[in-house]
């Protein structure tokens, strides 16, 4: 019984945020024209996502995402599909759309998240579900610096009928409508017509998500990203071989690294190749002709608008945990130098000079002239760095055995070799501050190894029609790659925790770790009423306009 309404409010919620894409995609993108035209039910899911996040941002403006809020927000999505949805081509719900929502299941029952979700996403989620807006939060706890729109987007499904238990939907979202959309991008092509480096580097993606990023409860936030970054590259190559302005992959591209960018402000950095392909058809004179072009762009800026001022609301930066952007100005801020502090320890975390059990004596000196190289690569590269490494490595091997190249030529490989050397430097700035897998690294490594195979590949001038039992094969084996290691996790999840997703399918809670509103209870003695008088400690509460400031009384 349990199952079945888990995965009935599963499919519920999913076709909401479809709802919801099908809505954005009719009113404000050049995909509306649903008599038609074919539109992919990957790109709408991920326009959903977007809206639904500007919308949860907007409201959490003014109160918050309690029961009834998110309930009128799941039933209007629900409504909106099945009254756009009858407008589009039989075709909008794809097989390759039910396929990938089927083999979804494998991934999105799990006993243990990772151990940052009890430790602080739960706590924002919920904090958001409970409160609007409030400012200076972290000096509850610093990790309630590191906001992301995926918690506001899973602070909308919190009900009397969901609880806590579905703040995956948004990671296995992301898997499911990009999966459907690299399945289009393969079955879709002419069956006469020479396979196109988009074809391959879809087939390197669907690795990536479902052989290497196969355990949801590992994808954070950073993962997100890392997917919707790779299939952002595959849209600027299509750019690149059509040689021409194609509104509609350029809409594409800023909705998607809007959303890279709000899940991880600190992607941002790699935003580059965005503005490389725009000025690659536009001069730099003609910057701001983005927005009479493309008017998407203005729900681009405004999300990300949004997503600096929960920064700022949080811990008085624009960008966390860049010090260069905090204000000291901002009385509720965490504060300039502990910033730079905290900047620093994650430097060292990432560099391998700090884990749970261990840590380095001296930081300074262990950052100074690559002085951490030695130590990273005996606790980091091996054998975090070198499986990850090895892995990529077997897959160019099984694909190059299925797409033997006769001849081994990189022909037009000059064509790509900007946007290939934009990948080199954002993996230099990798190495060089943040060496760690999670912070753009799968990704990085990934693309900058498989690119030039799919050059080779394609080169071959393979035809579909020549190639379909291997591709068949390849796609057999990913999926059978997914599914054996999500079975054989949830056998171990059964024998080590009873973990039974039949009888329970929700995950574990810690509830050792403490919830937002616990911390403010250990501190305040009557929640209700913000004033300087009314704390414990050196927190300060102060409300301002009817919005709560937390400060620390030093300031």
């Amino acid at each position: 019984m349990e199952f079945l309404k888990f995965i009935i409010i599963y499919t519920l919620l999913t076709v909401s945020i479809i709802g919801y894409g099908l809505i954005f995609s009719k009113k404000f993108t050049s995909f509306n024209n649903f008599q038609y035209e074919n539109i992919s039910i990957g790109y709408v899911g991920l326009f959903g996502i977007f809206l639904s996040i500007i919308i949860s941002y907007l409201t959490n403006l003014f109160f918050p995402h309690n029961n009834l809020h998110n309930l009128f927000f799941i039933f209007i999505g629900i409504i909106i599909f099945f009254l756009l949805q009858n407008k589009v081509k039989k075709q909008f719900i794809s097989k390759y759309f039910i396929f990938s929502y089927l083999i979804s299941f494998f991934a999105i029952f799990y006993f243990k998240s990772h151990d940052d979700f009890s430790y602080y996403h739960l706590s924002l989620i919920n904090n958001i579900t409970e409160n609007k807006i409030e400012f200076g939060l972290s000096h509850f706890d610093i990790a309630f610096n590191h906001v992301s729109s995926l918690f506001y987007f899973h602070s909308l499904f919190k009900t009397l009928f969901t609880g806590d238990y579905y703040y995956q939907i948004g990671q296995l979202s992301i898997v499911i409508f990009v999966n459907t959309i690299l399945l289009e991008n393969i079955f879709k092509k002419n069956s006469s017509k020479p396979l196109d480096i988009s074809f391959f580097l879809s087939i390197f993606l669907l690795i990536l998500i479902n052989i290497f990023f196969y355990r949801l409860a590992e994808h954070g936030t950073d993962r997100s990203a890392q997917i919707l970054f790779f299939l952002a590259f595959i849209l600027v190559i299509n750019l690149i071989n059509e040689n021409k302005i194609e509104k509609k992959i350029f809409e594409l591209l800023i909705i998607i690294f809007s959303l890279i960018i709000s899940i991880k402000s600190f992607y941002i950095l790699y935003s580059v190749l965005f503005f490389i392909i725009y000025f690659k058809f536009f001069k730099i004179t003609e910057t701001f002709k983005i927005f009479s072009v493309f008017p998407v762009a203005y729900f681009s800026l405004l999300i990300i608008s949004l997503m600096i001022l929960s920064n700022i609301a949080a811990s008085g930066c624009l960008l966390y945990p860049i010090s260069l952007t905090c204000f000291e100005s901002f009385f509720w801020g965490y504060g300039k130098d502990q910033v730079v502090g905290v900047m620093q320890w994650y430097e060292i975390w990432s560099k391998a000079g700090a884990t749970p059990n261990y840590r380095v004596d001296n930081f300074e000196e262990y950052l100074r002239n690559f002085n951490w190289v030695s130590n990273w690569v005996d606790k980091y590269f091996f054998n975090k760095f070198s499986d990850f490494f090895l892995g990529v490595i077997f897959s160019i091997f099984i694909l190059y055995l299925c797409f033997f190249p006769k001849n081994k030529n990189l022909k037009n490989f000059k064509k790509y070799f900007i946007i290939y050397f934009i990948l080199i430097l954002l993996l230099i700035e990798w190495f060089w501050n943040h060496p760690a897998l999670r912070y753009g690294g799968f990704v990085l490594v990934f693309l900058i190894m498989t690119f030039p195979f799919a050059i080779l590949f394609k080169n071959q001038k393979f035809t579909f029609k020549k190639k379909l039992l291997q591709i068949k094969l390849i796609l057999l084996i990913i999926f059978i790659v997914f599914s054996f290691r999500n079975v054989n996790r949830l056998i171990n999840e059964y024998n080590i925790y009873n973990y039974n997703f039949l009888k329970n399918p929700n995950y574990s809670i810690d509830k050792d770790y403490y919830t937002m509103q616990n911390a403010k209870k250990n501190l305040f003695k009557d929640l209700s009423k913000c004033d300087e008088n009314n704390s414990l400690g050196k927190i300060k509460c102060k409300k301002i306009l009817n919005y709560n400031f937390y400060y620390n009384s030093k300031n």
